[in-house]
């Protein structure tokens, strides 16, 4: 047997190690609500998301279609110089730069309210999120950034005060969530089930 083997089965486990640990560590950071599903009628839960929006947010409404269920803002741009790259960080996981830096960010969420019954409604929020890099020789270009769930969650947790009062909290991770596969990431959509139209309940 090859004495230098061993060593260099050691050095590439320790390698393979940090990196499994660094990508745990951003993995561990993010966690995408679920769908909130509300025991109220669809008007009541469709109005008061909108209300929702318009207080607890800093984005205004660039779509809104009852039909669909779908709620769409403006992008709201997030600028503060140097503590930009800190503000991404804080919502979103932000990949690490060789060269340039982040001048601005912006998101903007994505809701869909869908009626399940009639006093029964899901309620999915995404926030599509961008920062904006310049490299050194001055080039910029928006990069898509995977939300960690924060916007989410205080937007989902802001509805459910408006709703129940401020006793409301959203349903925290079940015991061993964090233990899943790092590498499986949830789309959206995925995560949604198949509903009835708005204003149609299921037969």
């Amino acid at each position: 047997m090859d004495m230098n083997a061993r060593p260099l089965k050691t050095v590439l486990g320790l390698c393979l190690l940090a990196v499994s640990a660094t990508a745990w560590g951003q993995f561990k950071k993010t966690y995408l609500p679920p769908p909130l599903r509300v025991f109220i009628p669809f008007p009541s839960a469709w109005k008061s998301m909108l209300e929702t929006l318009k207080d607890a947010t800093q984005a205004s409404i660039a779509e809104e279609d009852r039909v669909s269920g779908r709620i769409v803002t403006d992008f709201y741009d997030y600028i503060d110089g140097p503590l930009t790259d800190s503000h991404i960080n804080k919502i979103g996981d932000r990949p690490a730069l060789r060269d340039g830096n982040w001048v601005k960010a912006r998101y903007r969420y994505e809701i869909e309210v869908q009626l399940i019954a009639e006093k029964e409604t899901l309620v999915t929020v995404y926030v599509g999120i961008q920062a904006l890099k310049r490299e050194y020789l001055g080039e910029e270009s928006w990069v898509d950034i995977r939300s960690n769930g924060r916007l989410e969650s205080e937007l989902l947790t802001a509805y459910g005060k408006r709703l129940f009062g401020e006793q409301f909290a959203l349903e925290q991770p079940k015991k061993g969530f964090w233990q899943r596969d790092p590498s499986r990431e949830v789309e959206v959509k995925e995560r949604m089930p198949t509903v009835a139209a708005p204003e149609r309940p299921p037969r």
